[in-house]
């Protein structure tokens, strides 16, 4: 790998870059912004039924069925908080 990378496309990509000491601190930040993302993606609004046009649009807000998070290759939100602390502890000595 030469630097960093521009995206960050999966979970193994994460991986990798935590396990270079190199980039090590920008991955953790990476990661914890794609936490924090999670955070506010987790609901999404779905059109139930009419338009926008005439005015009688019906929403409803539902769980987001394919957050960040997920299409990254985590299995579930905990996976990823548990990484982000794993990576905390690991780099604050704590």
């Amino acid at each position: 790998m030469k630097g960093y990378p521009k995206h960050i496309n999966t979970k193994q990509d994460f991986d990798n870059l935590l396990a270079d000491k190199r980039f090590k601190g920008r991955a953790l930040v990476a990661l914890k912004r794609l936490q924090a993302q999670a955070a506010t993606e987790a609901k999404v609004i779905q059109v139930v039924s009419g338009s926008e046009e005439e005015g009688n649009l019906v929403t409803k807000e539902i769980d987001n069925p394919n957050p960040r998070w997920q299409w990254l290759g985590f299995k579930d939100k905990n996976e990823l908080d548990t990484l982000v602390t794993a990576k905390e502890v690991e780099i604050d000595g704590k």
